[in-house]
């Protein structure tokens, strides 16, 4: 790996944690603020908001490779990490829901569950980085002269 590299990838890491951080302390300050002036409920949806929001931080923050973004519906994501958050979400604020008491003795179940939704969604569809090598691409013009090329070697 060249130098010129490992500086790049470790200017990209260094601004992500900064960023992360970054978003951390505002979110401290924005939840102490909403505490003072706020209802219960409005209190508890803008904590819900901003680890949502966390979340998806995290999932950009933390995407690192080479390559190309790999855009890629996964319907085991979908159902695992983005339903099962929606409902504990869910549960959370609706009474008659199962699980509602548990909920509500334990705060940082809601949390846990708004990052794994704020990470989860843009996850559903990003899958990753693939390299592509060059033999690997199909080049639709060059398909017609090797086909010619085949059939003159026979």
């Amino acid at each position: 790996m060249s130098m010129n590299k490992r500086k790049k990838e470790a200017a990209n890491m260094f601004f992500s944690a900064f960023l992360v951080l970054a978003y951390a302390i505002c979110c401290y300050f924005i939840m102490q603020l909403a505490s003072k002036s706020a209802t219960m409920a409005v209190y508890n949806g803008i904590a819900v908001v901003l680890t949502v929001l966390f979340g998806t931080l995290l999932f950009y923050a933390t995407r690192v490779g080479n390559g190309k973004q790999v855009v890629r519906f996964s319907p085991s994501v979908l159902i695992l990490m983005v339903l099962t958050s929606i409902y504990a979400i869910s549960a959370y604020y609706a009474i008659g829901l199962p699980l509602h008491d548990q909920m509500l003795q334990n705060d940082i179940l809601i949390h846990l569950a708004a990052v794994t939704l704020g990470y989860g969604i843009p996850y559903t569809f990003l899958s990753g980085f693939e390299t592509v090598a060059a033999e690997d691409v199909f080049y639709p013009e060059h398909f017609e002269e090797d086909k010619k090329d085949k059939e003159d070697e026979e």
